[in-house]
C-alpha cells in the first residue's frame, strides 16, 4: 500500500498538469454575408462552412477530402442541429444551409487551430461563409478590417459588424 500511494499521487498531479495545460477555445467575432453577396430566391439565407477536412479512400489510392461536420446553436446557446458537412463519400463541396434570419453560433474545426466557436448573422437572400481551411485568401482589393480573422491573422469571413458601420 505505501509503495501504491506515491503512484497515485503521481498519477492525479500529471492528470492535473495535462487539465491545466489544455488550449484555451478559439472563439471569434461575428462573421455575415460578403459585401456583395449573392441573391437568394428565399426569404430565409444560407450557411456555408469551409471546416477542416478529412481523407476519405475509396478503392486503392482514390481519396476524397470531406469537410468535417459543425453543430449549429441559436444566440443563446441551445443546440438546433449537427451539420455533417458532406453529402456521401466523394463530396469535397460543404453543405449549403438554410437558416432563419438571425444570430447563431457554429462550433466547426479548423485545419490549424482544432474546435473553435464563430457567431453567425444570418440575412434574408444572402450566403454566409465561414473559412477555417488555411488555403482561402481574402481578396487583395478589400481592407482587412473588414474580416473577422483567426489569431494568426487567417481571414474566415466577412465582418457583420464592419459591414453594418459601412451602411
Amino acid at each position: 500500500m505505501k509503495t501504491m500511494t506515491p503512484l497515485l499521487v503521481s498519477l492525479g498531479s500529471g492528470l492535473l498538469l495535462m487539465c491545466g495545460c489544455a488550449t484555451q477555445p478559439v472563439v471569434l467575432d461575428t462573421v455575415g454575408p460578403a459585401q456583395a453577396g449573392h441573391f437568394v430566391p428565399d426569404s430565409r439565407g444560407y450557411l456555408r462552412i469551409y471546416s477542416a477536412t478529412a481523407a476519405q479512400e475509396l478503392g486503392k489510392n482514390t481519396f476524397y477530402y470531406l469537410h468535417t461536420g459543425y453543430r449549429v446553436y441559436d444566440a443563446a446557446g441551445k443546440f438546433i442541429q449537427f451539420v455533417p458537412n458532406h453529402v456521401g463519400d466523394m463530396d469535397e463541396s460543404p453543405t449549403t444551409l438554410l437558416l432563419p434570419v438571425g444570430q447563431y453560433r457554429i462550433k466547426a474545426q479548423s485545419d490549424i487551430y482544432g474546435w473553435v466557436t464563430v457567431p453567425v448573422a444570418i440575412e434574408s437572400h444572402r450566403y454566409t461563409d465561414v473559412h477555417l481551411v488555411s488555403t482561402w485568401r481574402m481578396p487583395a482589393e478589400v481592407a482587412s478590417k473588414k474580416f473577422v480573422l483567426l489569431p494568426d491573422g487567417r481571414p474566415v469571413g466577412w465582418s457583420y459588424l464592419s459591414e453594418k458601420d459601412d451602411n
